[in-house]
């Protein structure tokens, strides 16, 4: 007969040591520990990664945290539920929660995909947020996602798949840049399985959102159908040789950027936000493949949704022709020839 006092035994993986051994570690490596007196801020929608995420930041950073939650509005009270969920799950740990909605379907632009509407306007909203604590938090602007070793080596894949190249192929990487706002990923060496199992076995809720097990979206249908199948048919280790592969094309990325920024400068004539101008003349000096990197580095610098390969080629040769041209990029965004000049705005 079990004796009421049993406490079931948490296992090591998930004890407070080795959870602040891992959280400490990847802080350091990361550059966001120490704290030095920088509020954490964590974007919180409910499910297990990001809920995960939060615990950890809550159990081991001394420093503030402050949850953030982006309210799509796509699942309509499935959404406000989620909202309200972490609400309350702050509430639980007495950390405050700052909130924003957004209108995915009304502010999509021409061309994009629900799911890159969301992503995007999801870091919009997050940016916003982050700077209305500015003038309290030292001018500090870094938001921490839950992002994990599944989410990375199917963004590796899926990148592969659509053609993106070396800088696709690294999936995600543990920090980035959006609107003037550092954004890092703790996450990244842990498994969606392992962030779960470690909720669970410390008695932390979360709630499951509906639309990911719709297969309808691409990155569903490869988190659901296509690796579950290259590891039943071709490598059961599939998932841990993509997220490493993205993990040793870093470093090829990292010297690709310098080169892109450095040809990039060479070539600029003005950059007067949200417009970019170029010499001509000198784009039509670099090398195809040169001036496909300056092209992508553009885009990224306005926040533009990225070329495709083929698109992108098209581009360079009305680049290099001899004639006036406007090509249309996204939206209202066009890039045009006149006088000489290359203009992106």
């Amino acid at each position: 007969m079990q004796n009421k006092n049993y406490k079931k035994e948490i296992p090591y993986e998930f004890s407070d040591y080795a959870l602040e051994k891992f959280f400490k570690e990847t802080g350091k490596r990361q550059g966001w520990l120490p704290e030095n007196g920088a509020t954490a801020f964590i974007a919180v929608s409910g499910g297990g990664d990001s809920i995960a995420l939060l615990w950890l930041f809550y159990k081991f950073y001394s420093g503030r945290v402050i949850a953030l939650h982006i309210n799509h509005g796509l699942r309509a009270n499935e959404s406000d539920e989620d909202q309200n969920f972490v609400d309350s799950f702050t509430s639980s740990l007495k950390l405050f929660l700052a909130t924003k909605r957004v209108k995915v379907p009304v502010d999509k632009l021409p061309g994009e995909s629900i799911e890159a509407a969301a992503r995007r306007l999801r870091l919009q909203g997050l940016c916003e947020l982050v700077r209305i604590f500015d003038v309290n938090n030292g001018g500090n602007r870094a938001v921490f996602l839950g992002h994990n070793r599944d989410d990375l080596a199917e963004t590796v894949l899926f990148n592969i798949l659509r053609g993106s190249g070396i800088r696709g192929s690294v999936g995600i990487t543990e920090s980035s840049e959006f609107n003037g706002v550092k954004f890092y990923r703790p996450l990244l060496e842990k498994r969606r399985k392992f962030l779960r199992d470690m909720l669970l076995a410390r008695g932390v809720p979360w709630r499951e959102d509906s639309s990911n097990l719709d297969s309808k979206y691409t990155r569903n249908f490869i988190r659901l159908e296509l690796l579950p199948l290259i590891e039943r048919k071709i490598n059961s280790s599939a998932v841990e040789h993509l997220a490493n592969f993205g993990e040793d094309m870093r470093p090829v990325r990292l010297s690709e950027e310098q080169l892109s920024i450095d040809f990039f400068r060479e070539c600029l004539d003005d950059f007067s936000s949200p417009e970019i101008i170029f010499s001509r003349r000198k784009l039509k000096a670099k090398t195809n493949e040169e001036i496909s990197l300056i092209i992508r580095y553009a885009g990224r610098k306005l926040n533009l949704p990225t070329l495709s390969r083929d698109r992108c080629q098209e581009l360079i040769r009305l680049i290099r022709s001899s004639r006036s041209f406007i090509f249309q990029w996204a939206g209202n965004v066009e890039v045009k020839s006149k006088d000489g000049k290359i203009f992106l705005g």
